[in-house]
């Protein structure tokens, strides 16, 4: 009788199937006593037992079911750097500004790029034969830190060590990041790219087209021109052909540094004085150290250090892309001076931060960016170093912490100087009277000066009235300007 009842073993041994047929008077004990045979002993269904005694059919019917394992999840690697496109994607937007399209992703140095995440271990199920399931062995992820990353000592994480644009490459469980320091635009910087805004050296192969706008932390080179667009950068710009009714920006981050290292010079300077103010009365009033360390130093802000609050919260406000990263950490750090409630360890961190960002603009205080660029027109040039225009220059304004250097014309428009100026001719029949500006310890060379040009030397000015030939301006021992023939 026993035979004529079948009993069948999955291979993964989750499942067994009875198939009874041309039996009579089978009974309960008779299909135990099969599936005991064939090893089932986990899982049985009490219901298709009995039912079992009862069918003629010959049908096939489960009759155990065995508990499947959990599996475990592979060690995975979270990205961490964001599409800063998907940040502007707004549903309930009504204008859709398309030239913020770009999807250029770039990070400063110190970033977390990368975590990675442990396998999790899963759970063992069991078999209808009364065995263990294993779960399969979950995978181990791995993170390689290429060019411009490094790992910290666990492996587990991966920092930026420069500027840059970050990069994943994935092989199966093993990621490998780096991050490379330049960007190529291979045309134009248009509405089809967007707006550029990069932590690094951008290179456009085209031109910089009208209304567009590129921003980078370094340094900049146009293969084309620059026409009604904004180009602003932290380091040099080249611009091969020539800039028309644009803006100009070099060595943005520098300039920007100048605004915001009197105002934390000053908060650090206070700090450091109540530090020094707090330490002498823990001398005397030992009770003081009871008192919680915000409760103390609010008291002393609000009382004797009023300016603390007031320097922090200016300067804050001037926190921007192109600023150093060290002094974007102290401008982070500092909103615990206007806040309630921060630790000991949050106001060292603070003074650190401070610390180390002075010191980067100390270092970079004389660090000039440079503008080369062909002809402009209708323009603005604001560089923290020397300003080089190739082919002159039309109706434009120039700001230069360093020298000015133009070879060809200046008609129209302001040179602003903290160097020196040499051009080729200055002023025109026609139009505004141009004005060149240096301060009282520089000259002006100008091989053509043209009558109506103004040159204004410290506080002296003095209007061309005639035709001169090559000449240099500078003052005399009586601070007059003076014009030497050369």
């Amino acid at each position: 009788m026993l035979g004529l009842v079948k009993i069948d073993v999955s291979r993964d041994k989750m499942t067994a199937t009875i198939k009874a047929s041309g039996v009579d008077n089978i009974t309960r004990e008779d299909i135990i006593g099969a599936l005991k045979n064939n090893g089932v002993v986990y899982g049985i269904f009490d219901d298709v037992v009995d039912i079992s005694t009862s069918v003629r059919s010959g049908g096939i019917m489960v009759i155990a079911k065995g508990e499947p394992p959990v599996q475990g999840v592979n060690g995975w690697v979270e990205i961490l750097w964001e599409d800063s496109s998907e940040q502007d994607n707004n549903e309930n937007s009504k204008a859709v500004d398309f030239r913020e399209t770009s999807k250029l992703v770039s990070v400063d140095e110190g970033f977390l790029l990368a975590r990675r995440h442990p396998p999790r271990e899963g759970t063992p199920g069991k078999g209808v034969t009364g065995e263990d399931i294993m779960p399969i062995q979950p995978k181990d992820a791995r993170i390689v830190a290429g060019r411009g990353a490094k790992l910290d000592e666990t492996g587990d994480r991966a920092y930026s060590t420069i500027q840059g644009r970050p990069v994943a490459k994935i092989a199966g469980t093993t990621v490998s990041i780096l991050v490379e320091p330049s960007y190529t635009v291979t045309g134009d910087v248009s509405l089809k790219t967007g707006n550029i805004r990069f932590k690094g050296d951008v290179t456009v192969a085209g031109n910089v087209t009208e209304t567009m706008s590129l921003e980078a932390s370094g340094s900049v080179r146009v293969n084309g021109i620059v026409t009604g667009a904004s180009v602003h950068c932290g380091e040099s710009l080249v611009v091969l052909k020539n800039v028309i009714s644009s803006n100009i920006l070099a060595g943005l981050g520098y300039l920007e540094c100048g605004k915001v290292k009197y105002l934390l010079q000053d908060l650090y300077s206070d700090l450091v004085k109540m530090l020094q103010i707090m330490e002498q009365l823990k001398g005397q009033s030992p009770n003081l150290e009871k008192i919680p360390f915000f409760q103390v130093v609010n008291g002393f802000i609000e009382t004797r250090f009023k300016n603390i609050k007031v320097n922090a919260r200016q300067a804050i406000t001037l926190k921007s892309f192109n600023l150093p990263f060290e002094v974007s950490e102290a401008l982070e750090a500092i909103k615990i001076a206007v806040g309630i409630s921060f630790t000991q360890e949050d106001f060292k961190d603070m003074m650190n931060k401070l610390s180390q960002a002075l010191a980067i603009m100390n270092a970079q205080e004389n660090k000039g960016a440079r503008v080369e660029v062909g002809a402009v027109s209708a323009s603005t040039i604001k560089c923290s170093g020397d300003v080089m225009v190739s082919k002159g220059c039309v109706n434009t304004t120039i700001y230069a912490g360093g020298d000015v250097k133009i070879i060809g014309h200046f008609k129209g428009g302001e040179i602003y100087c903290e160097g020196n100026v040499e051009m080729e001719e200055l002023g025109s029949n026609l139009g505004a009277p141009p004005l060149v500006r240096v301060k009282s310890k520089h000259m002006v060379k100008i091989h053509k000066p043209l009558p109506g040009s103004i040159i204004q030397i410290g506080s002296s000015r003095i209007n061309i009235s005639r035709e001169l030939g090559r000449s240099v301006f500078k003052l005399n021992t009586d601070n007059e300007i003076e014009i030497i023939p050369v």
